[in-house]
């Protein structure tokens, strides 16, 4: 072959090469409906393509922890609903037979249902949600009350992230809301101090507890109120968060993914040139298309 022809040949080799890849570009693009696969594919697409991909992973386990911390602080109210509901039937009781007319076996009848009461406290303030315990602080893997009404967990706030680097409280102070740390009304001592005062028919102390009693209902309906706020926070962070992790995956989604019609436009296109390039080569030095490949 003369040293023209060659070179034409050269040239139309090239030609061919950059049709098929392009063509291989352009297929593979169809087939898996992405436009960046790869770093190199487009390097600064690529790059933004990953830290929008970062922020959805951020911001979707800031979505779970929040939510998981809302369910869970529902549970909490609902327990401290049901707290309240026994306080409330302990204070009426308290007022009921704090009346002379009532005797010493009338007030043994009413202790044996005020201990009941008591249990029925305990038992909401033991609630788990999962595998832990909500109302021990951080000794979440064990009971935090016993049988009598003594305190077993710590003083520790659980918080979780609810936008990144910030933090919110997402547990009860159980020994602040039940036992009066910091100064207020141990409802659970003021029970058993009940139902000593009705089995030992004290009607002094038994009128001492109506009013702490009272005090024990506000003070619970406080902590009721705090997590309620929490929940708030919580399903607001939530919210935030599946915005936040929809917008970073739909931008991540704009960089790497293509239009299919338009692919597929391409991808038609690139067909058609490759078949053109070899056509025209195999015109230009009479070989055949398998003579080419």
């Amino acid at each position: 072959m003369r040293v023209s022809d060659q070179a034409l040949f050269t040239l139309a080799n090239q030609r061919i090469m950059r049709a098929r890849s392009d063509a291989t570009t352009a297929g593979d693009q169809v087939s898996s409906g992405k436009r960046i696969e790869h770093p190199w594919d487009s390097g600064g697409d690529a790059g933004m393509a990953v830290r929008h991909q970062q922020e959805t992973g951020r911001q979707n386990g800031i979505f779970t922890a929040a939510s998981l911390a809302s369910d869970e602080l529902g549970v909490v109210d609902g327990a401290m609903d049901q707290v309240t509901t026994s306080l409330t039937r302990a204070k009426e009781l308290a007022v009921q037979l704090a009346n002379d007319t009532y005797n010493a076996n009338d007030r043994a009848g009413g202790a044996a249902e005020v201990q009941q009461l008591l249990s029925a406290v305990v038992s909401q303030l033991n609630m788990r949600f999962g595998e832990r315990y909500l109302f021990g602080g951080m000794q979440d893997a064990a009971p935090p009350f016993d049988a009598a009404g003594n305190y077993l967990g710590d003083a520790n706030i659980r918080k979780v992230e609810i936008a990144p680097g910030v933090l919110q409280d997402a547990s009860s102070r159980a020994d602040v809301a039940l036992k009066g740390a910091g100064g207020g009304v141990d409802v659970l001592q003021s029970l058993q101090r009940f139902v000593t005062a009705l089995n030992t028919n004290d009607a002094t102390n038994i009128r001492v507890a109506v009013q702490e009693l009272d005090d024990g209902i506000v003070q619970v309906s406080r902590e009721r109120s705090r997590v309620g706020a929490m929940m708030n926070v919580f399903d607001v962070a939530s919210s935030m968060a599946r915005q936040n992790r929809d917008a970073a995956t739909d931008a991540q989604g704009r960089l790497e993914d293509i239009d299919i019609f338009e692919a597929s436009t391409r991808f038609a296109a690139t067909q058609r040139a490759l078949e053109a390039s070899m056509s025209a080569a195999s015109q230009q030095f009479r070989l055949s298309l398998l003579d080419k490949l």
